[in-house]
């Protein structure tokens, strides 16, 4: 199985987070708050002989049931998904959403008011057959995007 080794391909950009509410009636879901956390990563050579190159695509973080009333509120947090079981992860590599577990991801509020993230994602590409499971771990800043 193929190795896309993240870590010393790629880098993690300038992210965005953003509050928005969600409803599907279809599922039993009733209009709910989510917060999403977008990390861009630069574009890599994913070493996949079936996707074209350079690979462009983001990490997608997503919450709900989490009591945000203010973006300061995201100030020392960490949303590692041990403490919010609830929450999806995934990135777009080998034509699959690869699920990301996400063992860290600190939150610090800068004077500018974005934020600087410091993570570590365990991301299942053998779930989709696209290559062997990896680390990667990144520090970047984020903002916060009014919806």
């Amino acid at each position: 199985m193929d190795n896309i080794q993240l870590q010393s391909k790629t880098k993690a950009l300038k992210g965005s987070v953003e509050a928005y509410w969600f409803e599907n009636e279809n599922i039993g879901l009733e209009k709910t708050l989510f917060h999403r956390i977008s990390i861009p990563l630069a574009a890599f050579d994913s070493s996949l002989d079936y996707e074209k190159q350079s690979v462009e695509t983001e990490i997608f973080l997503d919450w709900y049931k989490l009591d945000l009333s203010y973006p300061d509120d995201l100030d020392g947090l960490n949303l590692k998904h041990a403490s919010y079981p609830d929450a999806e992860g995934s990135v777009y590599v080998g034509s699959a959403h690869n699920w990301c577990d996400v063992k860290r991801l600190v939150i610090s509020k800068n004077y500018d008011a974005s934020f600087s993230v410091v993570g570590e994602v365990f991301i299942e590409f053998e779930n989709e057959g696209v290559a062997k499971n990896e680390i990667f771990k990144f520090e970047t800043n984020i903002e916060f995007i009014k919806a």
